[in-house]
């Protein structure tokens, strides 16, 4: 079964900087094809096998106190290729997290728009190391359209002032 892995290196850089306020971000999502071969991870991977794609994370959400769910798409221009693994990388470029096994149903790239949505789970580091520093994409979603109606029902009580003063002559 395919497993995801936080590689020797998170654990280390998240242990380092928990504590000094400094941050391990994980900014981006690469996809590689295993060099043609499904193969389980190891924690002390630094870099996929082959890399075929690399894109910055779309959105990040909460999904617990040491889990967040990531999401991105790779359009259609991708080049097309068979994806086994999947490394997820922070700022530095380092790889955090890897996802691959024995037994990938590997899936096809290209002239379609590949879509990862990942839950990555940090429970290899103490526990209260982890802070998810992500947005509720909920939350933010409910907010935007909260705002949007309120706008919205702004707009409609001028429209409505501007035509009383019409109608009564008070300008």
């Amino acid at each position: 079964m395919p497993s995801t892995l936080l590689t020797d290196i998170a654990e280390a850089k998240i242990t380092a900087a928990a504590g000094s306020g400094a941050q391990v971000a994980i900014t981006h999502i690469a996809l590689g094809d295993g060099n043609g071969a499904n193969y389980g991870p190891s924690f002390s991977q630094t870099a996929l096998r082959r890399e075929r794609a690399r894109k910055p994370i779309d959105k990040r959400h909460i999904v617990g106190s040491n889990a967040w769910r990531v999401k991105a798409e790779f359009g259609p221009e991708t080049a097309a290729f068979h994806v086994r693994e999947m490394g997820f990388f922070d700022a530095d470029g380092d790889l955090i997290a890897i996802w691959a096994g024995n037994d990938v149903q590997a899936r096809q790239t290209g002239a379609i728009t590949y879509l990862v949505d990942h839950v990555l789970s940090f429970k290899r580091v103490g526990e209260g190391l982890i802070i998810v520093n992500a947005p509720d994409d909920a939350l933010f979603d409910l907010s935007v359209a909260t705002a949007r109606s309120l706008a919205n029902l702004q707009l409609e009580q001028l429209r409505q002032a501007e035509a009383l003063r019409r109608l009564t002559g008070s300008y």
